[in-house]
């Protein structure tokens, strides 16, 4: 179903769906920059990525008219920074993120053996201090299903893992 007069193609939608799915931490946003350059090569003349993680694709390069287009992809993202005896997931933050957003949301942790759902908890309001507490870094959790470290351990989850909404 493709139609010259579409503005947006199958096509694009196909690689959209992957560009969007591709996981891209902070710090760590490299796949994305490729899947995007893979799509943007053929409508430029010359392209490079600089130290920030910015892919940049120019047309014209070495005239006074250029036309640059940049992409910068790294998204709101986690890292596994301890393992709980009790199959909890402590985690550290990279770039800007806000533990408030964070209890009830579906995430993936990426490890060497492929991702593992899990989903970000906090503590019951009947057991935190206050009904009014907010959550924080060192309230916040990642439980994906095991109940011990070992557990954990076994799905192939270790220190370092970067942990992205789903």
């Amino acid at each position: 179903m493709t139609n010259k007069d579409e503005l947006i193609t199958e096509s694009d939608l196909k690689w959209l769906e992957k560009y969007i799915t591709n996981p891209s931490p902070t710090g760590n946003e490299q796949e994305g920059q490729k899947i995007w350059l893979e799509h943007i090569k053929p409508n430029v003349d010359d392209h490079f990525s600089e130290t920030y993680g910015c892919t940049i694709g120019v047309n014209n390069p070495g005239q006074e008219f250029k036309v640059v287009i940049e992409a910068h992809a790294d998204e709101i993202a986690w890292y596994v920074h301890k393992i709980g005896e009790d199959g909890f997931i402590h985690v550290e933050e990279t770039g800007g993120t806000d533990p408030g957003i964070a209890p009830s949301r579906r995430v993936n942790i990426y490890t060497e053996k492929g991702p593992v759902q899990a989903m970000f908890g906090w503590p019951p309001i009947h057991t935190r201090e206050t009904s009014d507490d907010a959550p924080k870094k060192s309230t916040i959790f990642v439980d994906c299903g095991c109940t011990t470290k070992e557990e954990v351990e076994e799905l192939g989850i270790q220190i370092g893992d970067y942990i992205v909404y789903d």
